[in-house]
């Protein structure tokens, strides 16, 4: 356990070094959109910032009480509370006037259900790994890969919850207020102010964000491992690691679970074609190299006789 200064001092050193690297290259280096793909240079700086020093305060604040943090509902409502905090003083920031988000738009939003679907690796992992390296819900998730949670590795867990919640306050942005012309101008780079063009941005973000909910999330559960998205100084990346997820896999209800059992399905139909065509492979070959050889063998040797006569 580490004591309660270490565990400050440690969150503290972690954020300085997020918020040195939020001031190089912020451009989207994966092959996935991200929500702030959406936003100019300068305003997806300054969400990341708001994001980052937001989520830092709160876990100051964490840190210096005396909670377990054990509860899953606990984090639910903690990141539910950060994603609004951090969107209406966003939209203040560059809107000019005070609007509520409130818990329906958070509920209208898909990729919000993501996130608290994945709360224990996204936020409530990094934030009780803070306190003990080696806790038993870090070495329960990540062991025998990654056996303690070594500054490094907290610092990803804590980029990818910085950019996930940036996320979120975008995309309700996008969803409720995209309407209003100001925000558009304000907001979003030259390109997107055309309807059309940010019309196809969010079709295309919400397919995406659909997939990963129905197939590329019980995939990921399924195979074991979890993407990560990561801050680097030439840029934003994404990672997929290792994560036990046994838990979430048998807690899969409806569309996800019909996808794991197709996948198995698949796994299952696949060996069994090997298993054909692998006997198949070898039935052909004998035939060609018995019963066929042996044909060719006797009329040879038919050819050859006839010709000593």
């Amino acid at each position: 356990m580490i004591l309660k200064n270490e565990s400050l001092l440690r969150a503290g050193q972690i954020f300085a070094r997020l918020l040195y690297k939020l001031n190089f290259s912020l451009n989207n280096k994966s092959e996935s959109l991200l929500g702030v793909d959406l936003l100019r240079d300068s305003v997806k700086r300054d969400l990341l910032f708001l994001t980052c020093v937001t989520i830092e305060k709160e876990i100051i604040v964490l840190l210096n009480s005396d909670l377990k943090f054990y509860e899953k509902n606990f984090f639910n409502e903690l990141l539910s509370n950060l994603i609004c905090q951090i969107g209406e003083v966003f939209l203040i920031k560059f809107y000019g006037r005070s609007i509520k988000i409130n818990s329906k738009m958070l509920n209208r939003c898909l990729y919000n259900k993501l996130l608290v679907e994945d709360i224990k690796i996204l936020f409530q992992t990094p934030l009780q790994s803070l306190i003990d390296s080696e806790c038993k819900i870090f070495r329960a998730t990540f062991a025998p890969v990654y056996n303690n949670a070594t500054d490094l590795f907290l610092e990803s867990l804590f980029e990818n919850l910085i950019i996930e919640v940036s996320n979120c306050v975008i995309l309700i942005t996008l969803n409720e207020f995209s309407d209003i012309y100001d925000i558009r101008q304000n907001l979003y780079k030259s390109n997107f102010l055309s309807i059309r063009n940010l019309e196809r941005f969010k079709n295309n973000f919400i397919w995406q964000t659909t997939v990963k909910a129905f197939i590329q999330r019980p995939k990921n559960i399924y195979n074991s491992c979890y993407g990560l998205w990561i801050i680097r100084t030439t840029g934003i990346y994404y990672k997929v690691i290792y994560a036990n997820r046994s838990q979430e896999l048998v807690q899969l209800r409806k569309t996800p679970l019909v996808t794991v059992t197709v996948i198995e399905l698949l796994d299952f139909t696949s060996s069994r074609f090997d298993e054909i065509f692998y006997t198949l492979g070898n039935g052909l070959r004998y035939t060609f190299t018995s019963v066929i050889g042996q044909v060719i063998g006797l009329v040879w040797r038919g050819i050859i006789d006839g010709l000593k006569r």
